[in-house]
């Protein structure tokens, strides 16, 4: 994790913040020209303006960039919460509604990044150095969806049996943006955002119609 001789200070702690919001923005940069493991360490740094050295006083090593990704965008939503609360009222329906809008326009804007992130992941959590980071970055993730929908269950205008599986599949329909690829081509965010908001408020099926009889009962 970044070098500790960084938190001396609330200077050097804002200054730490601000170089690995660079880096973050410079790896997007470069991830939409090549994939990660095409990336270098040194590219990324030049990239976000920094020595290439340099960049091992924020970062311990190329794998803590996926670290640094999901940090990056789920603090983006986490600070968009408050302000989707207060628009949306006390309908949970319409939070929920709203969250999965805004995970959507954060992949959207971090396209290449976010499939990545999504490759990596699940490898990088396995590995002891940064389990413990990456479990608490995909808890702060998952609570902030949970939440709205265990808010909505009490209130009875959300039906869901298991939130934890409820919640990944919320998940996958938005992640499906990004790991869609060549399927997507002819595609745009908002026509993908309509269709999945069909699937989660139950609009994509119609109503059942049942078969028309002569009349007659059958004897």
């Amino acid at each position: 994790m970044p070098n500790e001789a960084l938190k001396s200070s609330p200077h050097d702690e804002v200054l730490a913040v601000q170089r690995r919001r660079q880096i973050f923005l410079a790896t997007c940069r470069v991830l939409e020209r090549k994939s990660f493991h095409e990336a270098s360490v040194k590219e990324i740094a030049l990239e976000a303006g920094l020595a290439a050295g340099s960049i091992y006083v924020y970062l311990e090593s190329k794998d803590e960039i996926v670290v640094l990704i999901a940090e990056s965008m789920v603090a983006e939503l986490v600070d968009q919460l408050p302000a989707i609360h207060e628009r949306t009222g006390d309908d949970p329906r319409l939070e929920l509604a709203a969250v999965m809008h805004e995970i959507l326009n954060i992949i959207d804007r971090y396209r290449e990044a976010f499939a990545v992130l999504h490759h990596e992941a699940r490898y990088l959590a396995q590995r002891k150095q940064y389990k413990a980071a990456m479990n608490k970055i995909g808890d702060r993730y998952l609570s902030a969806v949970a939440e709205v929908i265990e808010r909505g269950r009490k209130a009875g205008v959300i039906q869901a049996e298991d939130v934890p599986s409820a919640v990944h599949a919320i998940h996958m329909l938005c992640a499906g943006w990004a790991m869609g690829g060549h399927g997507l081509r002819h595609s745009d965010k908002e026509s993908y955002w309509r269709e999945i908001s069909r699937l989660v408020e139950g609009r994509f099926l119609a109503p059942r119609v049942e078969p028309k009889t002569n009349g007659r009962e059958e004897l």
